[in-house]
């Protein structure tokens, strides 16, 4: 064999081989184009991209709600029971002898279980699904209706207690402190009443509630607690400057509730994100970014006393103010489509709020106070009013299932995740143990084989 043949048959072989790999040939001989979608597949596909971060935001926005509550629910029975305790326990000055011990005791123990029911009321009254269906496991059954009632209680509990405790300061109006109590627990009672009823299924709303019953106790924890004398004369922010209990117990609810406010702004403002109200992303973060600075300027008044830093506790407290006027004034610019109830409702309270601000700081018709608890009344009805009327009908009901939605979400995200980068191989299970099972000295030996199996 020569060299020319040589050659020759490595010719024809290169040829051959060149034939055989002609389809992994060059890449740009048979590339295709890429196709491009059509723009209403592309804002199809972003607006589900959308709709699916939502759902995985409100994932992580329920399990933080959920620990939230237990915590929330623990601080709240903890300051109505020193509450408690302090109406039962003997007065300072009185004699210790063998009746004080009695009474102490006494209280103790009344203080003690009233912490206990009031912490067993809030859990049930806040409950999720499932801690719903542990209850009726248990052979509690509970309704929407028995929930509100005992959201309802626990506040006008703690309106009673606070009226109590600053008894001398309702004395010019008739009745007393009995008929306040009746008048402002009752209506503030049904008020929680009707709303809990429709939108217990909402986590951000059971959420934040307890965390405003938490600045609540908190308050009143600390008016049981503080000597400070009448302190209603003054100012609210008078019962965080005692360096006591009593002042622990006033600061320690307003940065709790703050910072319990800053973690929930998302949740908060789920409703308002929603596609319907066509809202931008925009104005939806201004609206979460005023939540944020509301809830750290309220924890700014529990960490800085008024009696430590004057100017620096009057300005978060105005701040305050200012970041619950800008989105409620500007809710239709932010939020184009916004309920127009909610509109309205958020601009009212902006002129009732102005309004006190007048009323006090103009014309002296009641001290600072009267105007720091409609203030900060007005504050946290309007964010429970955001949270529900932002809901579409029949959504607060379906709430409760959104936890597993947001899962369901989040699994097809990964699985499509998964298969751009991985060419999947579908296998059915039952072919693969059957391939790999072999016979032994059982029944199943008996079982004919499945037909189709490969050998």
């Amino acid at each position: 064999m020569t060299t020319t043949d040589i050659d020759e048959r490595s010719r024809v072989g290169a040829a051959g081989g060149d034939a055989r790999l002609a389809p992994f040939g060059d890449p740009a001989d048979h590339r295709r184009p890429p196709q491009r979608r059509d723009p209403a597949a592309r804002r199809d596909a972003a607006a589900k991209r959308r709709e699916a971060r939502r759902r995985l935001d409100g994932l992580r926005d329920h399990v933080t709600a959920s620990v939230m509550r237990r915590v929330l629910a623990i601080l709240v029975a903890l300051f109505l029971g020193v509450a408690v305790f302090q109406l039962f326990a003997p007065r300072l000055g009185a004699p210790i002898d063998a009746a004080w011990h009695d009474r102490q005791a006494g209280a103790i123990l009344i203080g003690a279980c009233a912490a206990i029911g009031v912490f067993v009321a809030l859990t049930i009254a806040s409950a999720s699904r499932s801690g719903v269906e542990l209850l009726h496991r248990l052979g509690i059954h509970s309704t929407p209706e028995n929930r509100a009632v005992l959201a309802a209680g626990s506040w006008f509990a703690a309106a009673a207690l606070g009226v109590h405790f600053s008894a001398a300061a309702f004395n010019p109006v008739p009745g007393g402190q009995w008929a306040v109590a009746v008048v402002l627990g009752g209506g503030l009672a049904l008020a929680v009443f009707c709303l809990h009823r429709v939108a217990v299924h909402d986590h951000a709303y059971r959420t934040f509630n307890l965390a405003a019953l938490t600045l609540a106790a908190g308050s009143i924890a600390s008016m049981s607690l503080t000597g400070t004398g009448s302190w209603w004369a003054l100012n609210f922010s008078t019962l965080g400057t005692t360096d006591d209990a009593a002042a622990f117990s006033f600061n320690a609810g307003a940065v709790l509730s703050g910072l319990a406010m800053v973690l929930l702004a998302r949740a908060l403002t789920s409703g308002l994100a929603a596609p319907r109200y066509g809202a931008s992303a925009g104005g939806i973060r201004v609206v979460r970014v005023c939540i944020v600075l509301l809830g750290l300027c309220l924890a700014g008044v529990g960490l800085v006393p008024i009696d430590t830093a004057t100017d620096l506790h009057n300005a978060f407290a105005l701040g305050a103010a200012v970041c619950f006027a800008v989105p409620a004034v500007g809710l239709r610019l932010l939020v184009r489509a916004a309920p127009l109830r909610l509109v309205v409702l958020s601009v009212a309270f902006v002129l009732v709020e102005a309004a006190a601000m007048v009323l006090y700081d103009g014309l002296h018709v009641f001290s600072l106070t009267v105007f720091e608890i409609i203030a900060f009344s007005l504050i946290f009805v309007w964010l429970i009013a955001l949270t529900v009327m932002s809901r579409e009908p029949g959504t607060i009901k379906a709430t409760a299932t959104d936890a597993a939605g947001a899962a369901l979400a989040a699994l097809h995200v990964a699985q499509r995740g998964v298969s751009r980068g991985v060419k999947v191989l579908r296998v059915e299970f039952p072919v693969i143990l059957a391939q790999e099972r072999k016979p032994d000295d059982t029944a199943l030996e008996h079982v004919p084989k499945a037909r189709g199996i490969p050998r």
